[in-house]
């Protein structure tokens, strides 16, 4: 796995940058709309060979698709005056197609050149970016790959003032040059808009997060009754939603040249879902942005309007974005394939890998051994599926923590665990009781005193011990740092007064993470201190709250409750900082996401499931949609949270990788889950009729408690702002 750039791409991308801050400034921006082209930033474009990028085939030492993707993020930022994308586009399927030598020479020297996105239709004009200020046009007319030249139309009035002209391409105006014929035009037509596709994918991404960080500065600057307008939550969270958004689009645009260049069987669909995905939420990125401003957003004195109106025209001119989702439910499900351009090799690299593959389908292979009718006959989502005897086999055999390392059982990585963890919701199994108690055993390996360490981690490795976890209070909830629990010192031991909620596994487990507080007397992130110790201890008492989706957790009080000071971990009033750890394993979207994939393939297995007339629910237009928005929303969750696995292996601290992952993990699995219960209605209503909808509906029930769990998505949305952003505080 690889989502970093490399030298010679981070180089291309702080040259362009540099290029477009330099030429593409607001200044020029509002003086190229009377034309639609900055003809200086373009001319620099050419002598660079940015326009040309791609009219020399990778393989023969051209570059990339992910080269001009970068590129292409890059003038995003900067709403370059120019239609590069286009042009790039063009010129590289002049060059495929052995255009005439004129041509060549004219677009290598820097002649514009573009594409008409959309078969042309006779008597039917479309509007084609670039198409004023263009030396040639390229367009699919019937079965013929043409080249229009001498069209000299005008700038066609459009809400980003760019050089747009609506063009009937079969009038027979100007010169036509046919590039190709047959199935090689049809096909060679498609790879590039495909690829224009891709490119402006990548383009609203940096489009949508330069808006964003426009309005996020002026949050920080603007005051409203005393406070800076970026700390209210309802500026901060649409603005946190949106950058979640808008880091998915690139991901996503960068997955889509990924796949085209390993020839994986769902590039084109990923390429449909890249651009669809950044139309999509970059009105959100842009809408969001202009009302920050306020009025001020409003004005065309401001720039954040040039974005919003930039948006529209490339979110819109491929045509209808429904379109583009029914592309996507014949891609993913109905085998249809399209033509997709070269990408050349590509370094950014999405999967887990081979060495992880192995150990999943080692895994799979050992628990699919192991289902005898008494261990099937436990299987549920909750804690309620927890069964001593295969616990103590998966323990035994390393699989039960298998990145804890304990008792000198082999290591493995982050990626091997991520590729196994799917396994788990494909056999119905709780992973709860593994995920709670490896929770404590981690903490234990960083944070306890020697000999308790290894009582605890000892225990646990050898699936002899769960763990619970202590945190909650009924007060104080995400608030973790205003816990009022009391722990008191006499001598060598600690005596313990209070109530914890949710103390899930807590029926079950031999110990449990606590934090206490210990001082009164500073600020509430002072004097915590934190705990692992045993909960079969006297004076604790757990009374069982029953949930809606169908699992038990637990209210645990505690009176008087003696430990010894071995099992604190940390010093004493040092438990924010330890806490912090603690925070860092929860914050994640990872460990949700094969809930929201095994509830995808369940949805698609009940959708094609033939209903009493014959026809399946997936031959419905209106689910078609539904659940082709529930694939795209399945892989941008994917991407981010493959991206903060990546990140935490490599040791790149954003603190906002993990909350945008888990947000939109657990977020959009609850509406999507909805939404497909919806649509089935009122059939998936009724339990035990069909076990696919089932499935369906208890996670639409488990995401909503999801998007509690680990600090809700609220919580989540203020760190993004605050860390990803860098708006105010909007936590007081």
């Amino acid at each position: 796995m690889k989502l970093a750039l490399s030298e010679s791409q981070s180089m291309l991308k702080d040259t362009v940058a540099r290029l477009f801050a330099d030429e593409a400034t607001p200044e020029r921006l509002r003086a190229a709309e009377d034309t639609g082209v900055d003809q200086p930033l373009w001319d620099k474009l050419v002598e660079l060979g940015i326009v040309g990028i791609r009219a020399i085939e990778p393989q023969d030492g051209g570059m990339t698709l992910m080269d001009a993707a970068i590129v292409a993020e890059e003038a995003g930022r900067h709403v370059a005056p120019v239609p590069l994308i286009e042009a790039i586009v063009a010129i590289a399927l002049l060059h495929r197609t052995g255009a005439p030598a004129a041509l060549l020479s004219a677009v290598d020297s820097g002649a514009i050149a573009t594409l008409a996105l959309n078969p042309v239709v006779p008597g039917v004009a479309q509007p084609v970016l670039g198409g004023s200020r263009a030396h040639v046009v390229l367009a699919l007319d019937g079965n013929d790959l043409v080249a229009l030249t001498g069209l000299n139309a005008a700038k066609a009035p459009n809400i980003a003032a760019a050089a747009v002209a609506n063009l009937d391409l079969s009038c027979g105006a100007g010169e036509r040059f046919v590039l190709a014929t047959g199935d090689t035009a049809v096909s060679q037509f498609a790879a590039a808009c495909e690829e224009w596709k891709v490119l402006t994918a990548a383009y609203l991404a940096g489009l949508g997060r330069r808006a964003l960080e426009l309005a996020a500065a002026y949050s920080v600057e603007r005051h409203a009754y005393g406070s800076p307008i970026g700390a209210y939550q309802g500026i901060a969270h649409p603005m946190a939603d949106a950058a979640t958004h808008m880091d998915g689009a690139k991901l996503l645009a960068w997955r889509a040249i990924a796949s085209i260049a390993a020839g994986d069987a769902k590039g084109g669909a990923r390429a449909a879902m890249a651009y669809w995905w950044a139309a999509h939420s970059v009105d959100q990125a842009v809408q969001h942005s202009v009302r920050t401003f306020g009025g001020y957003g409003l004005s065309l004195e401001y720039d954040v309007q040039l974005y919003f109106r930039r948006a529209k025209l490339l979110s819109l001119i491929a045509g209808d974005p429904n379109a583009e989702l029914d592309r996507i439910a014949a891609r993913l499900w109905d085998g249809e394939t399209v033509a997709l351009p070269r990408a050349g090799e590509v370094e950014i690299d999405f999967e887990w890998g081979a060495e992880a593959d192995a150990y999943a389908a080692e895994l799979r292979s050992f628990v699919e051994g192991q289902m005898t009718p008494d261990i099937e006959a436990k299987k549920h989502h909750s804690t309620a599926g927890h069964h001593p005897g295969f616990h103590k086999k998966l323990a035994e055999a390393g699989h039960a923590y298998p990145d804890l390392g304990a008792d000198g059982q082999k290591v493995r990585s982050r990626y091997e665990v991520m590729a196994a963890a799917p396994m788990w919701e494909d056999i119905g199994w709780t992973r709860t009781p593994l995920a709670v108690t490896e929770f404590v055993a981690k903490m234990a390996q960083l944070w306890s005193q020697p000999e308790t360490k290894e009582e605890i981690v000892g225990a646990i490795a050898r699936g002899e011990a769960l763990g619970a976890l202590g945190f909650s209070e009924p007060q104080s909830g995400s608030d973790v740092f205003g816990t009022k629990f009391s722990a008191v010192r006499e001598g060598d031991e600690w005596v313990l007064n209070g109530q914890k909620m949710f103390t899930t596994n807590g029926h079950q487990a031999d110990y449990i993470l606590m934090l206490t507080r210990t001082d009164n007397s500073g600020k509430k992130h002072q004097g915590l201190t934190m705990f692992i110790m045993p909960m079969k201890l006297p004076g604790i008492e757990l009374h069982p709250v029953y949930t809606l989706q169908d699992e038990k957790t637990n209210i645990t009080y505690f009176t008087d409750v003696r430990i010894s000071d071995r099992y604190r971990i940390g010093e004493v009033g040092d438990g924010a900082r330890v806490m912090a750890s603690a925070l860092g394993f929860e914050h994640g979207g990872s460990g949700y996401h094969a809930a929201q994939s095994a509830m995808m393939r369940r949805a698609l297995t009940w959708a094609r499931k033939p209903s009493g007339n014959g026809a399946a629910p997936i031959d419905n237009p209106f689910l078609r949609r539904v659940l082709a928005r529930a694939a795209i929303n399945d892989e941008v969750a994917d991407v981010l949270c493959r991206r903060q696995v990546w990140a935490d292996v490599e040791g790149i601290h954003d603190i906002s990788f993990g909350p945008m992952a888990k947000m939109f993990t657990t977020e959009t699995m609850y509406r999507d889950a909805s939404a497909i219960v919806e649509a089935g209605a009122p059939g998936s209503l009724v339990r035990g009729v069909d076990p696919d909808m089932d499935y369906v509906e208890t996670t639409m029930r488990r995401a909503i408690a999801m998007t509690v769990y680990g600090g809700t998505s609220e919580v989540h949305r203020s760190l993004i702002a605050e860390k990803s952003l860098g708006m105010p505080k909007s936590r007081s």
